[in-house]
């Protein structure tokens, strides 16, 4: 069973810190919270020792040799280490038995981004050190989330707020802490906070438009997608900026559709709004799994297009839209 970043961030706050933590999950908020309440309490407020280590840009050797390196002061010192698989043997194995005999003044923080990795090196982790989970929550955390901001903020609001907050923002934490964060700058001191000003304030409009679009795709709406989709690009967006959320709904269709049994009930962690995901077991009637899975593969191309060549976005989106949306069997 995995820690709460909450609980974390609790012991941390009174003091309580580990050697070595292992953060497993591609939230980059909750990663970022953890390791600056790590940073607080090491350091207060003086200076701050960081280290990033990253296995693609320097050898095991590197890496093992900044970790266990100690001065006469025992100086407090913070890594941060992503992607542990990469490191190779035999620096894999010092790695590992660094885990199990850190040195006290320094704080390892290992992160892998994939929740479900079961790569050797992950689980041989796993063993060492009980992990802390970074992933994106589902929406009964993301509401507790939005309270927690909400708090930290100093403002008390009904739960009509906090369901607008995570209907418009829920796909991540990170996204719920900058809605809060916008809110709590654009509403005047002593004002009480509603529903309709949180759409208000978060350009509900465009948001609307963007998940309006994907479940038109999800539905296969043709003439709704292609009107919503050629207007999203039109308003200052990009098809690049489009990629993302369509790549995220194609992989949830993915997901459901090969899943089986309890699996299809238990939800995922990929990032979608709630209005999105709500509908998805409507969405994956209506699409097969090679018409899924070659979805997936045309907005690979488009993506290596858009970055090589003058790719027009209203051409690639229509172009998309038409070859996915029209059932060709």
């Amino acid at each position: 069973m995995a820690k709460d970043v909450k609980t974390v961030i609790g012991a941390l706050k009174k003091g309580v810190r580990d050697p070595v933590y292992l953060l497993q999950g591609n939230d980059q908020y909750l990663q970022q919270l953890v390791i600056k309440q790590i940073a607080i309490t090491m350091f207060g407020d003086g200076r701050r020792d960081k280290t990033v280590l990253h296995p693609d840009e320097m050898n095991g050797r590197e890496i093992l040799a900044r970790l266990t390196n100690t001065d006469l002061f025992s100086s407090k010192r913070l890594f941060v280490l992503r992607d542990p698989h990469q490191i190779r043997q035999p620096y894999r194995d010092e790695l590992l038995n660094y885990c199990e005999h850190p040195i006290e003044s320094h704080c390892l923080v290992i992160i892998v981004e994939d929740y479900s990795d079961r790569r050797a090196m992950v689980k041989a982790l796993s063993k060492r050190l009980e992990k802390v989970s970074v992933q994106s929550p589902f929406i009964s955390e993301m509401k507790k989330w939005a309270n927690y901001f909400f708090k930290e903020r100093g403002l008390r609001v009904d739960p009509s707020v906090v369901n607008a907050v995570v209907d418009i923002a829920g796909d991540s934490v990170y996204h719920i802490a900058n809605e809060v964060e916008k809110i709590g700058i654009l509403l005047n001191e002593g004002e009480e906070l509603t529903a309709d000003q949180v759409y208000q304030f978060s350009g509900w409009k465009r948001e609307r438009q963007r998940w309006e679009f994907l479940i038109a795709v999800g539905n296969k709406d043709l003439n709704q997608a292609v009107r919503l989709g050629r207007a999203i690009i039109t308003q200052n967006e990009s098809m690049l900026s489009l990629i993302y959320p369509l790549t995220n709904l194609f992989q949830e269709l993915l997901l459901n559709k090969i899943s089986t049994g309890t699996l299809k009930n238990q939800g995922s962690y990929i990032p979608l709004s709630p209005s999105v995901r709500r509908r998805i077991p409507q969405f994956v009637k209506r699409y097969t799994r090679e018409e899924i899975e070659q979805a997936l593969i045309e907005l690979g191309e488009i993506d290596k297009r858009i970055k090589s060549t003058n790719a027009i976005d209203e051409s690639e989106i229509t172009k998309f839209l038409f070859s996915t949306l029209i059932s060709h069997g």
